[in-house]
């Protein structure tokens, strides 16, 4: 192989025995990660070639897309949620936004358990699958965690330069050519996101998901209601997002529903997430199940 062909955005091919080889050119960060090797380690470090073979993962190529949702996705009755938010937050972070270590990614996960519990009590036989990230970090690990817990079926969504970071295992994938393919893939796959915080690229999917795409955003400043300083500011010193629910916060008005404050920060937006969930899905599923009698008598108890 011409390994001068390879760049940045890197490459994916499957190979004759069945597994799926990445490799990408000049991302020396990558050399560190488990099962990753450097094809020509003599070379300077702006042309070495990092590659990561894949032997178990079931992974859709670039040209796959369509078979991977039609194969994961698609069904009766079926509402995929995905959410985005921060991949990573360090512990200095969590201390100058007073949050402890973890609770991010707890308080996430705890949503996103709190409404699938309630979207199948609401709609019994209601089929709720996840669309995420793939790799184990972050918001991505925290769908990863809530679909192996309960269950559910599930598609990754990455590119080779992100793969880096995908472990080698059973949860499918569908890789797309580059970064920017795999952002749309991420977001077409969906029905309905949760915004959960994030930076400038969690904004763009965001913006993305509602102008471009036509889905369902709710945004939820999740670090805010679990803060005791009142979480990240919107902009960075240098001007950059920080936060990109706090930034929509403050440029989009008039965006959200109001929905009634318990005292309780955490609990008012789990309720507003389950709620805006519960309505967007039955628009989604089939009327008998929409309107079925357990499905009105959720609606009194809720």
């Amino acid at each position: 192989m011409n390994l001068k062909k390879i760049g940045r955005e890197g490459l994916i091919k499957r190979e004759a025995d069945g597994s799926v080889t990445v490799m990408v050119k000049g991302v020396g960060y990558v050399a560190d990660l488990p099962g990753v090797s450097c094809l020509n380690p003599e070379a300077a470090e702006g042309e070495r070639v990092y590659t990561k073979v894949f032997k178990r993962k079931p992974i859709y190529l670039p040209h796959e897309y369509d078979r991977a949702v039609r194969e994961i996705l698609k069904g009766t009755d079926v509402v995929v949620l995905g959410m985005n938010g921060y991949s990573s937050l360090t512990e200095q972070k969590c201390r100058e936004w007073g949050v402890r270590p973890g609770a991010y990614e707890a308080a996430c996960a705890g949503i996103l358990e709190r409404v699938i519990a309630e979207l199948e009590a609401s709609y019994p036989g209601v089929d709720v699958r996840l669309a995420h990230g793939a790799s184990g970090m972050g918001v991505d690990g925290v769908i990863l965690g809530v679909a192996a817990k309960l269950n559910k079926r599930q598609l990754g969504h990455s590119c080779p330069r992100f793969m880096f970071y995908v472990e080698d295992d059973e949860v499918p994938v569908y890789v797309g050519k580059t970064q920017v393919d795999y952002a749309n893939a991420f977001i077409d796959s969906l029905d309905v996101l949760v915004a959960a915080n994030g930076r400038e690229q969690a904004f763009r999917h965001d913006i993305n998901a509602v102008f471009d795409k036509g889905k369902h955003v709710i945004p939820v400043n999740v670090l805010r209601s679990i803060s005791t300083t009142g979480g990240p500011p919107a902009l960075n010193g240098d001007g950059k997002i920080e936060d990109a629910v706090a930034y929509f916060e403050q440029r989009v008005h008039l965006m959200y529903r109001a929905f009634t404050g318990t005292g309780d920060p955490f609990r008012d937006i789990v309720n507003h997430v389950i709620e805006e969930v519960r309505q967007i899905s039955r628009l989604l599923i089939s009327p008998n199940r929409a309107f079925s009698a357990e499905s009105v008598a959720s609606l009194r108890n809720s």
